[in-house]
Parts: structure tokens; C-alpha cells; sequence
């Protein structure tokens, strides 16, 4: 009988042991694991936002672009600075401006209210053409290639019969009589939706002259949502907000068709791709909330929705985050917590199975230790009052709740310190730690009050970001936003609120500042810059003021005042800035190679004196001279070390074929060195064809481009080596002589060695 109580009081006490355990921690388990799913929400709340945010600023930065473009070139018609009627003028004006924009600008354009019609466009395979319309061409839209002086070559297409006045993007800018932009309408050519912005250009008199047109494809916008969204398993799609037709998506799913009669159909949201998402809308339009949680067929989605208004254009973001992005993690720890306080429950109850009856009493201080954990207490512990079995028991009870306090207590921190991350992120600028749009739109209003008054807005662009994007690469062009940031913050005061709205654009609220001190800050920042410099480029920045004195004013008023402001300030001194960079881009090359600009000198000079030498006009002889200093300005992409070398390797010798191609992108992006980037771009191309960059034979080389091939050539030969001076000009004569009917223009290299051997130079 004994032996039976014995059994049956060891049993008891596992059954009471392993049932006091598993109501604490299920207990302490409830508390915590939901605070655990409750944290992991928010976080996703916080993702979707996050991203949300993101595609928000690139699709309102994308609908700006032609906006800006419209704004910068159409005072040039608007004020005659561009003669109509000058066909190799009005060429150069749109092939120039559309070669300048990236590839989301399909087509540059301009209709004039007579129905005639010009401008450049990319065909289907991205090739630059020019647009005309006019009684030439009998009223018909002709589209021609474009020759190396950026003006049209030979006839490729007959478009048929065209009058811009019909179309919508120039119908709604001469009822909105100012920027618009138009319906999204299916392209007659490419199979893609596309969008047009529209300014209208008029007299002196306010007569209608025209509409300049930009417009742009949105294939663009779903391969963005698609490398947005990659990674979190999830969806992004834009809709026009009130007939729910899909924009794009980032789920490769079609957003239009176009049916056997050829009418187009625009798919609405929930008929092509994520029918979850088309219920996700239809929620959002009968409940107006831009946080929700969907519980979709297969995932329970967190959506986040925000609306973009653009001169009409009415838009709506969504973005949807299925809930196992983080939620997985969460249950598999949920798994591996509850499997250890399993195997620890077992190898307890083992042990205790082995007690006696005087080891009845420690099992009390268990108990309690027990029940402070069910009630969440994770502090306390069981005392050891002897190393005998029960001793090792507790201190093994002591162990499982340190592990468990660890777990929680750590894992508790990490959900709290990443929450708090993603909350700093969604409402600064990652790249210059400045406030970003979103948490500069959530605050105006706190900034905006009559305490505040007289309230003064700058608005601030920076100038050259795209040059230095494609010239240096982003990692120079984030160096010149970090750079722009830090002089903004260095010239402004503390009370004062700086916010990056945009990828080159800050705004600045300077709170009880009136215009005067608002100019003496924006002097701060001019000064700021005097001597700021990222890569190659001189720092400077557009900028723009205006100031609120009434709390009846509107802020937006006052913000687009200083936006316009801005816009004048950039337009005004487009030449200086530009100047500016041309310069400091000579200055840092000459600096990293003596050199180079002796080479560059020399070359300029005998050019001046080669092209007078030929009876060259005197205007070809100053184009001569300017192309000749300039022809290795693309080197400036490459360090100092590089360009001492004396000997390149083939690899260095394809690197060092850059320069040409560089340089014609750094002269083609501004007024004042347009007409010298083909020349630079053909000065090492050959007579045979075998030169580079594009292979170029014969008289397709420019001739500006063949004289700098030979001068650049003889200086070259003319400056090396340990010759006396007469050897070494007979040596580069030798080599012009040698080259001549292959590597250079026979005729010009037989004049040259003439005027050389005849002392004229």
C-alpha cells in the first residue's frame, strides 16, 4: 500500500507542477505574444506607409517633370528667342531640349493655332526624330532622322494628317488658359498609356500663339511600383480615383486593351490582376479610410492610400502588405519558445518523478516562484537551500526563467527600437536627415498661426543635380544634396523648419521673419555656396522668397509665390550657373593635370591659327578655337593618377574612350556649349571608319571635328620625348603624313603639313 501512495504522490505532484507551469506561461505567453502581434502590426501599418510614401513622391516628382520643362523653354517661343520659321533653328531648339530629358519624356512639341505642328520625339526603338506639320508637308504629321548638327536628315515616316488643335492635351491648355494636363489616352504608336502637359503660349497681345506640349509614357511607372514593392511580397497600384481605371501596377497585369474595333479599354482595378486589391478600393471608396486592414482570399493586407492631385490629374496610391512579412518570424518564435518550455516541462517532471516525500516543502517555494510568473512577474526566482536533487530542480526552474526573460525582454526591445526606427524614417528624408514632405505637410499647420507672423517661406532648387547624376554618378549627385542640406541648415537659424520636398527641391519656414531678414538669410545661403564644390561642379542653388503678414493670407499662396520667385531667380541666371559650371569643371581637370591643360591651350591656339591659315570664316575660326580647348573635357571623369600615365592597358584604353562620349554629355547640356558637343564627340573618329565613338568615315565627320583630330594629334607627338624641338616636329609631321587617307582627312592633313613646312604657323 505504501509503495502505491508513494507512486501516486509523485505523480501528483508532476501533474501539479506541469499544470501550475503551463497556466503561468500560457499566461505570460498571452501577455506577451500579443503584445508581440500587436507591435508587428503596427510595424506593417508603418512598412506600408513607408512605402507608400515613396512611390508617392516619385510619381508627384514625375508629374512635375514636364511641368518644368513647359515652364523653362516655352518664354523661348513665348518671347521670339526662337524663330518658327527657321527650320535648322527650331530643329536644334526640340531635338536639343528632348535629348536632354530622361527616356519617360516620349515627345516634345509645340502646335501652333494655325494647326500647324513641330517638335522631336523617340520612335520605337528610342531614337531621337523631328516632328513636321505645316503646308510643306501638306498638313500631314512627316517625321525625319536626325543629322550629327542636330537637324533633320531623311524623310522615315508619313504620318497622315494631323491637326494638334483636335487633341485633348492642347484643347484643355486654352480652357484652363494657362498648365494643364490632359486625360490618360491610349499612344497611337507605342502600346503603352500615356499623359500629356500642356502650357499655352501667347502674344504681347494675350492672342493665343500655340500649346507646348511634353508628353510621356507610364510604362515607366509600373516597372517603379514593381522594384518598389519587390521583396515585401505585396501590391502597389495607381487608379484615377474616381472611375477606379488602372494607372499602373506592380503586378505586371495589363492595365488597358485594346479591343477589334480598336477602341481602347482601360481596365479598372479588380479586373486584371489582384482581385483582393479591387475589393481593398471598393472598401476604401464606401469607408474613405487611407489606414485599413483587409482581410483578402489568401493574406490579411495591410493597405495604405493616398490621393495625388496634379492640375486636375486626380490619383489614388495603394499599397498593400500581406501580414506574414513579419508575422512569420513572430509565429516561428512563438514555436520555438513554446517547444523549449516543453522539453524544459518534461525534463522537470522527470526529476520530480524521482523526489520523496521530504523534498514536499522546497516544491512550495516552486509553486510560488510559479505563480509570480503566471501573473507576469519574470523577476522572481527560487531560492536554493541544498545542492540535493530538489536543488537541482530549482536551479534548473532558474535557468528556464532567465532564458524566457532573456527571450521576452530582448525580443520586446527589438520590435520597440525598430517601430521607432520606421517612425523617424516615414517622417525624415533618409539621405540628408531633414524633415521630408510628409512630415513637413503633417506640421504646416502647426507652423502656420498668427504667432508666427510675419511668416517667411524660401524655396530652394538645386542647380546641376541631373548633370552630376549622369555625369559622376548618384553617389556624387547624393553628395551634392547631403552638401546643399548642410549649407541650408549652417545659414538658417534653429527655430527655423527645412524640409527636402522633393529629389532637388527644399523648402525653408522661417517663423516671425519678415522679407528683409528673410533676404539677408537667403544671402547666408548665396554665400554658403561661394565656395562649395562636390566631383567637378561648383554648388549653387535657385532660390525664391515671399512672406505672410495676414492670417488671411493663404500659406499655399505665399509657398507658390516663393516657388515662382525661385523659378525666375533660375531662369535669370540659367547663363551664369551654367558658366560657373563649365568653368570649375576646366579648372578641377587643369588642376589634376598641368598637362592636360597645356594640351588644351595649345590645341585651342593652332587651331585658331590653322582654321585663319585655311581662309576659315571668322566665326568657324572662334567655334574652332572654343571646340579645341574643350576637347578633353570629358576627362574630368577620371583621377589624376589615371591621366599621369604614360602607358594604358586595353582595358584602360577602353576606359580612356569614354572621354569623347562624356564630354559631349557635359557641353550638350548647356546653351553656351551646345554647338561645340558634336565636334568633341567625332574628334576621334577616323577617315577609315575604325575610330570611336560611333565609327564615323569620311566627310560624316564634322569638319571642325577632322581639323582637332590632326592639331590634337601633332601637339601631342610635338610634346613628348627628349628630342630636340626641330626632331620632334619633324616626327609629328611624319605622323600626320602617315595618317593621312586613313586615321585623317587627306585633303586637310596635305594643307596642314603645307602651312607647317611654310612657316604660316
Amino acid at each position: 500500500m505504501k509503495n502505491k501512495k508513494d507512486l501516486s504522490i509523485k505523480r501528483l505532484i508532476i501533474v501539479v507542477f506541469i499544470l501550475a507551469m503551463l497556466i503561468s506561461l500560457t499566461g505570460i505567453g498571452y501577455l506577451i505574444f500579443t503584445r508581440w502581434f500587436s507591435s508587428a502590426g503596427q510595424t506593417m501599418e508603418g512598412i506600408a506607409g513607408s512605402i507608400n510614401e515613396n512611390v508617392y513622391n516619385r510619381i508627384y516628382s514625375f508629374m512635375r517633370t514636364p511641368d518644368h520643362i513647359n515652364e523653362v523653354n516655352r518664354k523661348t517661343i513665348e518671347n521670339g528667342i526662337l524663330d518658327l520659321s527657321d527650320e535648322k533653328l527650331r530643329d536644334k531648339f526640340f531635338v536639343g531640349v528632348l535629348s536632354s530629358c530622361s527616356d519617360e519624356i516620349y515627345s516634345f512639341s509645340y502646335g501652333t493655332s494655325d494647326g500647324e505642328y513641330y517638335g522631336a520625339r523617340r520612335n520605337e526603338n528610342g531614337t531621337v526624330e523631328i516632328m513636321r506639320n505645316n503646308a510643306s508637308t501638306g498638313g500631314e504629321s512627316w517625321y525625319y532622322s536626325v543629322d550629327e548638327d542636330m537637324t533633320a536628315g531623311e524623310l522615315v515616316v508619313k504620318a497622315g494628317s494631323f491637326d494638334p488643335r483636335s487633341r485633348s492635351w492642347y484643347r484643355a491648355a486654352v480652357e484652363a488658359q494657362g498648365p494643364a494636363l490632359s486625360p490618360v489616352y491610349k499612344h497611337f504608336v507605342m502600346d503603352d498609356l500615356a499623359i500629356s502637359a500642356a502650357w499655352p503660349v501667347y502674344d504681347g497681345g494675350g492672342k493665343l500663339q500655340g500649346v507646348l506640349g511634353t508628353h510621356m509614357l507610364l510604362s515607366g511607372i509600373g516597372a517603379f511600383l514593381e522594384n518598389t514593392i519587390q521583396g515585401f511580397n505585396g501590391y502597389a497600384i495607381i487608379v484615377e480615383r474616381d472611375s477606379g481605371e488602372m494607372i499602373a501596377n506592380s503586378t505586371g497585369a495589363d492595365n488597358f486593351t485594346v479591343l477589334e474595333d480598336g477602341s481602347l479599354k482601360r481596365y479598372r482595378i479588380g479586373e486584371a490582376g489582384s482581385s483582393d486589391m479591387g475589393k481593398a478600393y471598393e472598401y476604401y471608396r464606401a469607408n474613405g479610410m487611407s489606414d485599413f486592414i483587409y482581410e483578402g482570399a489568401k493574406d490579411r493586407l495591410y493597405v495604405n492610400v493616398r490621393e495625388i492631385q496634379v492640375r486636375g490629374m486626380d490619383w489614388i496610391v495603394m499599397t498593400a502588405i500581406p501580414d506574414g512579412l513579419l508575422m512569420d518570424n513572430v509565429v516561428k518564435s512563438i514555436h520555438l519558445t513554446v517547444l523549449i518550455i516543453v522539453v524544459t516541462l518534461l525534463a522537470a517532471g522527470f526529476v520530480f518523478y524521482a523526489v520523496t516525500d521530504r523534498l514536499l516543502k522546497p516544491v512550495n517555494s516552486l509553486l510560488q516562484v510559479s505563480e509570480a510568473l503566471s501573473s507576469g512577474d519574470l523577476s522572481k526566482r527560487v531560492v536554493i537551500s541544498r545542492n540535493d536533487e530538489i536543488g537541482c530542480i530549482s536551479k534548473s526552474f532558474n535557468r528556464v526563467a532567465d532564458k524566457m526573460q532573456f527571450l521576452i525582454n530582448n525580443l520586446e526591445a527589438n520590435v520597440s527600437e525598430r517601430t521607432e526606427q520606421l517612425h523617424y524614417l516615414s517622417m525624415h528624408d533618409s539621405l540628408t536627415g531633414l524633415h521630408n514632405r510628409r512630415c513637413f505637410e503633417e506640421n504646416r499647420s502647426r507652423i502656420d498661426v498668427s504667432d508666427n507672423l510675419p511668416l517667411s517661406v524660401i524655396f530652394a532648387d538645386i542647380n546641376g543635380l541631373k548633370m552630376t547624376n549622369d555625369i559622376f554618378g548618384h553617389a556624387a549627385g547624393d553628395e551634392l544634396i547631403r552638401k546643399s542640406s548642410e549649407i541650408l541648415v549652417q545659414s538658417c537659424r534653429d527655430k527655423d523648419i527645412i524640409a527636402r520636398i522633393g529629389g532637388d527641391e527644399f523648402i525653408v519656414l522661417l517663423p516671425r521673419t519678415d522679407e528683409e531678414i528673410a533676404g539677408r538669410i537667403i544671402s547666408r545661403i548665396r554665400s554658403g555656396f561661394a565656395n562649395a564644390r562636390v566631383a567637378a561642379i561648383k554648388c549653387s542653388m535657385s532660390l525664391g522668397s515671399d512672406t505672410k503678414w495676414r492670417m488671411d493670407q493663404s500659406l499655399e499662396e505665399v509657398m507658390a509665390n516663393a516657388e515662382n520667385a525661385m523659378y525666375k531667380d533660375k531662369t535669370m541666371n540659367r547663363k551664369t550657373v551654367n558658366r560657373d559650371i563649365i568653368d570649375t569643371i576646366v579648372e578641377t581637370l587643369d588642376a589634376k593635370s598641368s598637362s592636360e591643360k597645356r594640351h588644351s591651350i595649345a590645341v585651342s591656339e593652332l587651331c585658331g591659327r590653322v582654321g585663319a591659315a585655311l581662309k576659315l570664316p571668322e566665326a568657324k575660326i572662334n567655334k574652332l578655337e572654343r571646340a579645341g580647348y574643350l576637347h578633353d573635357i570629358g576627362k574630368i571623369i577620371f583621377d589624376e593618377s589615371f591621366l599621369k600615365k604614360e602607358a594604358y592597358t586595353e582595358e584602360e584604353h577602353e576606359k580612356m574612350r569614354q572621354h569623347a562620349v562624356v564630354g559631349y554629355r557635359i557641353l550638350n547640356l548647356f546653351d553656351e556649349t551646345l554647338d561645340l558637343a558634336e565636334f568633341v564627340y567625332c574628334h576621334h573618329e577616323r577617315w577609315d571608319g575604325k575610330g570611336y565613338p560611333r565609327g564615323l568615315y569620311g566627310e560624316q565627320i564634322p569638319k571642325i571635328a577632322r581639323i582637332i583630330s590632326i592639331v590634337e594629334t601633332y601637339e601631342r607627338v610635338l610634346s613628348r620625348g627628349e628630342l630636340s624641338a626641330e626632331e620632334r616636329k619633324r616626327a609629328a609631321i611624319e605622323v600626320i603624313r602617315a595618317g593621312a587617307g586613313n586615321q585623317f582627312d587627306p585633303q586637310i592633313a596635305e594643307a596642314f603639313i603645307r602651312i607647317i613646312d611654310e612657316g604660316s604657323i
